[in-house]
């Protein structure tokens, strides 16, 4: 009996076997890289919707005085867990104010980086309506954590207006201890004495939030 036309025709089938399976593999592939794509879409849709919109106080920008950049956000007020720390609720809130400070390069001067959030700061904000002149006490903007890190904010209401804030940083020098000698661990610089101020002017608070 000859064997070779039986091995030659087992060959063609193994190899047709082959690419059948090959042919799954990548049918597979694509449609499993499909699919992680739609849940991909699916959660980064979800997260969109499910996060917070931040908007700009003013039109102001950022501002820097001394060692601080300061930048001021709004957005829809939440409920917090805070101690014995007054905080409204958020039922009781217009929105959440929130008071972003860190550090610049001038703070490498007392052993900061430059971008780094400053704890132990008394950091308070008034708001003006320009339209009435009258002026509104927003509160001391009390230290606390978001799933995006530390900063400074409070629940607040606030009627619709056209306002300019102004924010208020007192001088941490009581809360921080420096020090001063001459040897390596020695900082060159010293705090601010007089309360730095940062405004943001002109904005339009129609009292919705997107």
């Amino acid at each position: 009996m000859n064997k070779k036309p039986l091995a030659f025709i087992a060959a063609i089938g193994l190899a047709f076997s082959l690419a059948a399976c090959g042919g799954d593999s990548t049918s597979s592939s694509s449609s499993s890289s499909a699919d992680d794509a739609t849940a991909a879409s699916t959660a980064e849709q979800t997260k969109d919707t499910a996060g917070i919109n931040e908007l700009p106080v003013g039109d102001s920008g950022p501002q820097t005085n001394d060692a601080l950049t300061v930048d001021l956000v709004y957005f829809q007020a939440v409920d917090m867990e805070h101690g014995t720390m007054a905080m409204p609720a958020a039922s009781e809130s217009d929105m959440h104010f929130e008071v972003d400070v860190a550090t610049n390069e001038k703070a490498t001067e007392w052993g900061y980086e430059a971008d780094q959030f400053l704890p132990y700061l008394d950091v308070t904000a008034v708001a003006t309506n320009k339209d009435t002149g009258a002026v509104e006490d927003l509160g001391t903007m009390m230290p606390m954590i978001a799933s995006d890190g530390p900063h400074y904010g409070n629940n607040i209401k606030l009627a619709p207006g056209n306002y300019d804030v102004v924010v208020t940083i007192a001088s941490p020098a009581d809360q921080f201890m420096l020090h001063t000698g001459k040897d390596s661990s020695g900082v060159k610089g010293r705090f601010w004495t007089e309360p730095l101020t940062f405004e943001f002017q002109n904005w339009q608070w129609d009292g919705q939030l997107i």
